[in-house]
């Protein structure tokens, strides 16, 4: 990744860039510089300018990335990143950061290019981040959480768009992932019916579904399930091994095991709590309170990601383990399987390196979103990538 000093001279060329961008835009554009008022040049330009390009385009993301040299910047790679070492935050020019946020703050929701704005209740009217003593009271848990940061809800929507089609892929034979935004109940009943389904056409292979999802709409946290059915009983599962990010120590649960419980009673039963199995990896204990917080609120679909592609892979490659092994035979596979997170001794890897490994994903995130964006434009302009 970058060098500070290295970063600080591309975000002043950026900044360079997006002024001559704005000048000649309000040159050509002058009855539409509302936000004028009695503003110098100079102070319009610092100040509500770029607001009022926002206000007054359609589509502006778009016709900023139509100039190269602010597109190059925004699209950059990772290796072209500096990364604050206390936060994991990219270090962003003051321009780009408004761009972000007012695209996101204006624009659609395609438009919001994930991890990289914050939400419009932390934005000061010209689209800087707002100084996190300005938040609500009411709002100390988002400041923990998320600190001046991101609102994780449209992000997280975007690394599920991107994982899913990956995911899809994996589906084969007696395999179903199920990645998909909604509900962990939404998903169960669409395996019953299916299970129903395969029962009626005579099928009597075991099903593997792999399930990744939020829990519930009172409980939003992400995580996976493995469920194995029997068509021959459609009706209640073999063996279902549910994956979250905090493991304590067995017999205990995560706090939000009842949430697991319920979900699943809707769809099968109450008996279904009895063969239920917790197979959690304590990826959430690298959030430690009073700590420089991992914002565990944005990073676990990343962690939950890792799960279902370990799940899935076992299932493919040793279906009988799955079937039958120990909760902690699995969990060694598993761990093996997730290397993102897992040294080769099986040792959950340092706090730091996992938090660099996520700030990756995160701006991975944004550049896919930004490419999806040029594509774009090339397809309809003879803008040249």
């Amino acid at each position: 990744m970058n060098t500070k000093e290295t970063a600080e001279a591309a975000n002043l060329n950026f900044e360079f860039e997006v002024y001559q961008f704005l000048n000649n835009w309000i040159f050509e554009h002058e009855d539409e510089t509302l936000l004028r008022f009695d503003q110098s040049l100079a102070e319009y330009l610092s100040n509500d300018a770029l607001r009022d390009f926002f206000l007054h385009s359609v589509h502006p993301l778009k016709k900023l990335l139509e100039q190269s040299a602010i597109a190059g910047h925004l699209g950059r790679s990772l290796a072209e990143v500096y990364f604050d070492p206390a936060t994991g935050d990219p270090l962003l020019a003051a321009f780009e950061q408004r761009i972000y946020n007012l695209a996101h703050r204006m624009d659609s929701e395609k438009m919001h290019v994930p991890f990289r704005s914050v939400h419009p209740s932390k934005q000061t009217e010209a689209g800087d981040n707002s100084d996190i003593s300005t938040y609500p009271v009411e709002s100390e848990q988002i400041r923990y959480n998320s600190g001046n940061h991101f609102a994780s809800r449209p992000a997280n929507g975007n690394v599920f768009d991107e994982n899913s089609k990956r995911f899809s892929a994996k589906s084969e034979g007696n395999l179903t992932v199920m990645f998909k935004l909604g509900f962990l109940e939404d998903r169960l009943q669409e395996i019953k019916e299916q299970v129903i389904t395969l029962h009626e056409a005579g099928v009597k292979d075991l099903q593997f579904f792999v399930v990744c999802s939020r829990h519930s709409p009172t409980e939003g946290h992400f995580g996976t399930s493995l469920v194995i059915m029997n068509p021959l009983n459609p009706h209640f599962p073999v063996r279902v091994l549910v994956c979250d990010t905090l493991l304590k120590e067995l017999p205990q649960h995560p706090r939000w095991w009842h949430h697991f419980i319920a979900e699943y009673s809707n769809v099968f039963g109450n008996a279904i709590g009895e063969i239920m199995e917790d197979l959690s990896l304590p990826l959430q204990k690298v959030n430690i309170k009073g700590d420089h917080p991992y914002r565990h609120d944005w990073d676990c679909p990343y962690y939950v990601t890792s799960m279902t592609d370990a799940l899935a892979e076992l299932i493919l490659s040793d279906a009988e383990l799955v079937l039958n092994g120990s909760l902690q035979e699995i969990h060694h596979e598993m761990k093996k399987l997730m290397q993102d997170y897992y040294m080769p001794n099986l040792l959950i890897k340092d706090r730091q390196e996992i938090r660099s490994i996520n700030s990756s994903k995160r701006w991975n995130s944004g550049q896919s979103l930004i490419k999806e964006l040029l594509l774009d434009i090339a397809k309809n302009s003879s803008y040249e990538l």
